[in-house]
């Protein structure tokens, strides 16, 4: 008897969480318009606003990438992965000093700066990562503007 009225019990409330599943969608496809509650609302990104807009409109996603930085940032890191690849982690730095040697750009000088702190502490010499991180830092200071 308690078995009964147990699976008559599960039954009714599968059968109303299903009716309560099937009734939300029907009612947001009904009245797309209508003040619905912001839990009930999402943006899919259909309209003007992108789905996700902390990562920026749409075709515009990445489209640093495509520029000179971009290029230059994906070449170096190429050529980074290459040199580990044929073991040749300790002409990284070089790399990297060179690149700080020919260009200005406060962005390819700031990757060029973190990729030669970290592979200067990758053998554990803490002082000489320290030291141009240090340095990059009063690069980036100098060029902030004066208040």
């Amino acid at each position: 008897m308690s078995r009964l009225i147990l699976a008559t019990a599960a039954t009714a409330l599968l059968t109303l969480a299903g009716a309560a599943f099937v009734a939300v969608p029907a009612a947001r496809a009904a009245a797309p318009n209508s003040a619905a509650p912001a839990a009930i609302q999402t943006n899919t990104g259909t309209d003007d606003t992108p789905a996700r807009p902390h990562r920026g409109p749409r075709g515009q996603r990445g489209a640093w990438m495509n520029t000179p930085v971009g290029a230059t940032l994906r070449n170096l890191r190429e050529l980074e992965r290459l040199y580990l690849l044929d073991g040749r982690a300790q002409e990284i730095p070089a790399l990297y000093r060179d690149v700080l040697a020919r260009t200005q750009n406060p962005a390819v000088r700031e990757f060029a700066f973190r990729r030669i702190a970290r592979n200067e502490l990758k053998p554990g010499d803490a002082d000489k990562a320290i030291a141009t991180l240090r340095q990059s830092l009063e690069e980036n200071l100098q060029r902030l503007p004066q208040q």
